[in-house]
């Protein structure tokens, strides 16, 4: 077999090959994108997860007894009844 011919017989595997090639070039790259994002995410959920901690730290820490009356559905009717 002749290096032409052989050459010939490798042509339309070579297609296919490069196809799959590109495919996994933009999937690895998609890879490293969904990473990078899912990286964002995990830091924002944390600043989250801080914030909600303040939070519910003042509010246990707040005296809210003073400031709330005691509800009455007979006497503190809406205006619309």
């Amino acid at each position: 077999m002749s290096k032409q011919q052989n050459i010939d017989n490798q042509a339309p595997l070579s297609a296919p090959i490069e196809d799959l090639q590109v495919r996994i070039a933009f999937l690895d790259d998609l890879v490293d994108q969904l990473n990078d994002q899912v990286a964002r995410q995990s830091i924002e959920i944390a600043d989250l997860r801080a914030q909600m901690q303040l939070i519910y730290q003042r509010i246990e820490s707040a005296d809210l007894s003073e400031g709330i009356a005691a509800f009455d559905p007979m006497t503190n009717r809406p205006p619309h009844y």
